[in-house]
């Protein structure tokens, strides 16, 4: 088993907002005129909120109730909101908010854009961390819009109507076909072939001897063995090769490349098991007398392989 790590892309993918310009933008909080300095890095909410009556709320429909809960000339920040409602085409401010206009979402870190507070300015600003924020829009297809920060109760626009896109936690899925790879270049299989000549009695024959079970002929001679040779051919071996991974989550990130560790598994599903020579006999028919003169002239050949076998003591074989 192999560790390898597989480097699928790079997530390059951007949530986009629409630059408002259909909106009257006259508020603050809309204006990147002075943004030439360094944005204020912001790693916390809540110690100059902006909305209270906004803050901490966990539903769309918490918001919405609270707006029109405090729609009135005395709660505090309200004609400030009723202003930004107006800005973003709702003509009678909170009046004309609809619940379906509300939206939950998170404000990724990294996102540069004019952040409101108490006094009710606006500050150029950089989020050092992932936030939550409802996103207030027209209804009008969403390109007039304005966050509320939902831990302070904050408004909040991106530059440029645009904001980075968040690190996510997602599932790993490898989809991978398991393939079966053959090998040819494998142990070699061995094939004995052995051809032998017989001929047909008349009379009914004896038995012969078990190593000639398959010559069928009911009336053949004791077979005589002429020639012997052997077939070697390469066995192929079969394997399965899967891939997996252990991780089942990964986390992604803009413009980051993702690693996934793998795992190459190879499983062998056929091989051969040895040096196990297989045996095959060839049977030719003959004339008797061809048959006797056969035998006549390899009784002849093994004696004089005996004799050079005592003379040189190595023995003779045909293979």
């Amino acid at each position: 088993m192999k560790r390898i790590f597989l480097i699928p892309a790079l997530l390059t993918a951007a949530y986009s907002g629409f630059a408002q310009t259909e909106c009257s933008q006259n508020n603050p909080i809309y204006k990147f005129d002075n943004t030439s300095g360094a944005p204020k890095e912001i790693r916390r909410l809540g110690s100059n909120p902006e909305f209270p009556f906004l803050r901490n709320l966990s539903s769309e429909s918490q918001v919405y109730s609270a707006i029109k809960k405090n729609n009135t000339k005395n709660s505090r920040g309200m004609s400030q909101l009723n202003g930004l409602l107006i800005e973003i085409g709702l003509p009678n401010g909170a009046n004309d908010l609809q619940e379906s206009s509300i939206t939950a979402t998170t404000i990724p870190a990294g996102t540069e854009g004019n952040m409101g507070y108490g006094g009710y300015g606006s500050e150029y600003s950089v989020l050092q961390g992932d936030f939550k924020a409802w996103k207030i829009s027209s209804g009008n297809g969403g390109n007039c819009y304005v966050y509320i920060m939902q831990k302070c109760g904050n408004a909040f626009f991106p530059k440029n109507g645009t904001m980075k896109t968040a690190c996510l936690d997602v599932p790993v899925t490898l989809d991978a076909d398991t393939k079966e790879v053959t090998l040819q270049a494998a142990a070699p299989s061995n094939t004995l072939n052995r051809t032998y000549v017989y001929y047909e009695r008349k009379h009914r024959r004896r038995p012969l001897s078990p190593e000639y079970s398959d010559l069928t002929d009911p009336r053949a001679s004791n077979p005589v063995l002429i020639r012997t040779s052997k077939d070697m051919s390469p066995v192929p071996q079969t394997y399965k090769v899967s891939l997996n991974t252990s991780e089942n989550r990964v986390k992604v990130c803009p413009d980051q490349t993702v690693s996934i560790p793998a795992s190459i598994n190879v499983e062998k599903e056929s091989e051969y098991t040895g040096y196990y020579p297989a045996a095959k006999a060839n049977y030719k028919l003959v004339s008797r007398r061809v048959y006797r003169k056969t035998e006549r002239k390899m009784r002849k050949a093994e004696r004089k392989e005996a004799r050079v076998a005592r003379m040189t003591g190595v023995t003779v074989k045909n293979v």
